[in-house]
């Protein structure tokens, strides 16, 4: 989910330029051609200096590696927070229609992951190349990017929209979709894929704030699109007045709607407040541009489609040991996802740390700053794996009484818990990787290791006879390997030679 800035942070003179940062940029503005762009683009950093005043103390390549990391993750933090509850509200609403509706919903959740997985496509190529050129001080350069990045948004969307109305039907009826599960999930979903554009464009402007330095506008407007969408649900499902009731399709519907609502107060934020870029000046496409943005985001974008469809093939051989055990794995997953969130907060603020400082010349600095985010997100994990190991009871039952869950789910935080350290390491070092413009690494070593858990799960739960906790195994094991390898791959240095 998009947030971007809102108005008093723009008016505040800690976080706005003067006049004459305006005036600066208007100086040295020329006019807008695809062969200027791509000059620009090409234009070493000391020729556009001259676009933005002196750094202060608020500039991330100056300011202690301490508390830039902090800047950046806890709003980063608090954001992908409020996602977890934003996509809970969604349920909460929907399972009040019955069961039927609620799986329905719950099993279009694998597709809208894998459409989420397509979005970071260009968000991530979006937020290396600003976060480069704000480092460059380039704001013509990050303007470019900006602009690009929409297009590439509306594009990418369009085509996914047009694919996803033809083939979501069939999608669901393969997964074995029956009855009011089938119809809700596909209700669900049709508002959703002819939302995709909004959802994009949304996705895109998320990560021009990022790149250049803002953590705090998603979480605020997150906030106010939670509210939004949190009161649209009810009136859409069930329906008010001479509104009809949407009943599953309410729920898609007012989620693109609060996303249509990020994007229009992201797109007015991004315009006026003048420490912002400004992407509007022409609307000319940049290929070459595109190409670049596609080249860093596409491999990160693989690697969440391939883990979207690498757990929709591991629940099927889960389901084997009974719902319990099925159960246990979604629940676990919910547990676990305070984790997650903590260490994409973290990877939010490497990438950005990362795409800054090698934007001004400090590839030292740059490595540093990854090291104390690894620090930082290692000791938070290892405190969560502490409360796993010595509360996974309790935490459990929070959720549930069934003993069988119980049961499995304690299994299950137990396992994970000996390398939920490793789940920080993968994921900040991903958006490390990204911010330098490396992503491929990432996805040599994280698909394969992902994909190995299902034949491994097998091995284990059945030819050891282990059963569901093989499963919990495989997945612990792969986690920690993937850490590892990506912790040597990092170290090794040759991201700071990658030119973007």
């Amino acid at each position: 989910m998009v947030i971007l800035q809102n108005l008093s942070y723009c008016s505040t003179e800690k976080n706005c330029t003067s006049n004459r940062t305006e005036e600066m940029r208007k100086k040295h503005s020329k006019t807008d051609s695809a062969e200027h762009a791509f000059i620009e683009w090409q234009s070493a950093p000391d020729i556009s200096a001259g676009l933005v005043p002196e750094v202060d103390a608020s500039d991330l390549t100056q300011m202690p590696l301490s508390r830039a990391i902090l800047t950046l993750a806890v709003p980063a933090i608090l954001s992908m927070l409020f996602l977890m509850v934003f996509n809970l509200v969604d349920i909460w609403w929907v399972g009040k229609l019955g069961p039927d509706y609620l799986a329905g919903v719950s099993a279009a959740a694998f597709i809208l992951w894998a459409l989420q997985s397509i979005g970071t496509l260009i968000s991530t190529g979006v937020t290396a190349l600003v976060a480069r050129a704000v480092g460059e001080r380039n704001l013509e350069k990050a303007d470019t990017i900006a602009r690009q990045g929409f297009w590439l948004a509306i594009l990418i969307g369009a085509l996914f929209s047009i694919g996803g109305v033809l083939f979501a039907a069939p999608t669901f009826r393969l997964m074995g979709l029956q009855g009011t599960v089938y119809s809700s999930a596909l209700h669900y979903m049709d508002w959703i894929i002819r939302g995709l554009p909004a959802f994009f464009l949304a996705y895109t402007l998320e990560a021009v704030f990022r790149g250049s330095g803002d953590t705090r506008t998603p979480l605020k407007i997150m906030s106010l699109a939670l509210i939004f969408n949190a009161v649209l649900d009810p009136i859409l499902i069930f329906g008010f007045g001479p509104l009809p009731a949407l009943k599953a399709g309410g729920a898609g519907l007012a989620t693109v709607l609060a996303h249509i609502l990020a994007f229009i107060l992201g797109w007015y934020l991004l315009r006026n407040c003048p420490v912002s870029l400004h992407p509007t000046r022409s609307p000319i496409a940049v290929p070459e541009v595109m190409r670049r943005i596609g080249r860093i985001g596409t491999p990160i974008a693989f690697n969440g489609v391939m883990f979207s469809l690498s757990y929709m093939a591991l629940t099927r051989i889960i389901a084997d040991f009974g719902s319990g055990s099925l159960a246990a794995l979604g629940l676990g997953h919910r547990i676990e996802g305070i984790a997650y969130f903590a260490s994409v907060g973290f990877a939010i603020a490497a990438q950005t740390l990362m795409g800054q400082n090698l934007g001004a010349g400090k590839p030292e600095r740059a490595e540093k700053s990854v090291w104390l985010t690894l620090l930082f997100v290692g000791t938070l994990l290892a405190a969560v794996s502490i409360c796993f190991i010595l509360f996974s009871e309790p935490i459990v039952r929070l959720f549930t009484d069934d003993p069988r869950v119980v049961n499995e789910g304690v299994r299950y935080l137990k396992t994970i818990a000996v390398f939920e350290v490793f789940l920080g390491f993968e994921i900040v070092l991903e958006g490390a990787f990204a911010g330098a413009g490396n992503s491929l690494p990432p996805m040599v070593i994280i698909v394969p290791l992902t994909w190995a858990r299902i034949p491994l799960g097998l091995f284990l739960s059945k030819n050891l006879g282990m059963g569901s906790l093989g499963i919990w195994w495989a997945i612990a094991g792969t986690t920690a390997l993937k850490g590892l390898l990506l912790l040597y791959w990092f170290k090794l240095g040759r991201w700071k030679k990658i030119e973007i």
